[in-house]
């Protein structure tokens, strides 16, 4: 490589990386050690690795101290973290997963279905929050609701037990029992063990 390539690519990565301060190498060994007490299922311990950096606004300090709490069963201060990294990447889909494990655990179902929907804003395809959402209407008896994010998920993964197992309940629910036992005998290929439609098939006229 000659000496003006060289220089030009030197050149280039101190743009481009900068110089790597202090702080930003208090920083990394910070996380090395909170990865190293979550290892050891030392969840406080990992969460105290980090704490003086909770301050900073970071989405990375926020994005594992929301992950690290809900781990230690603290799911309000792991909602807190989360709440920070969806002001900071209202995009971020992994936040706002994080954000719905924790609201879960304290049972906030309707911010659950809010989350999944803005969610579904960014990433209109994706299959857990259509499927998720789908099932949350399912069991609040609420079948139509139900019916239209299980209709999106069952387009995009046709052969797929989860899905045409809940489409088909849902349709038996709705009185469309035809149409259920379409999605029954589909799921009884994909797991012909199953003993969940024997009743329901076996009184079909």
């Amino acid at each position: 490589m000659n000496g003006l390539v060289y220089g030009m690519l030197t050149f280039t990565s101190s743009l481009v990386f900068g110089q790597v301060s202090q702080s930003d190498l208090d920083l990394r060994t910070a996380f090395k050690k909170s990865y190293e007490s979550e290892v050891g299922l030392k969840y406080t311990k990992a969460i105290e690795d980090l704490i003086l950096f909770a301050n900073n606004n970071t989405y990375e300090v926020n994005i594992r101290l929301g992950y690290l709490n809900y781990l230690n069963a603290k799911f309000l201060q792991s909602t807190s973290h989360y709440k920070k990294c969806i002001e900071l990447a209202p995009k971020s889909v992994e936040a706002r997963f994080g954000y719905i494990n924790a609201l879960a655990a304290l049972e906030k179902w309707d911010e659950i279905i809010l989350q999944y929907k803005e969610i579904l804003k960014v990433d209109a395809g994706n299959a857990k929050a259509l499927y998720n959402l789908g099932l949350i209407y399912y069991n609040r008896l609420d079948y139509t609701n139900a019916q239209s994010y299980l209709n999106t998920y069952v387009a995009l993964y046709p052969f797929d037990f989860d899905g045409v197992n809940l489409m088909g309940w849902i349709k038996y629910y709705m009185g469309n029992k035809d149409e259920a036992f379409v999605y029954f005998k589909r799921a009884l290929l994909l797991n012909p063990t199953s003993t969940l439609y024997d009743k329901v098939l076996s009184n079909k006229k």
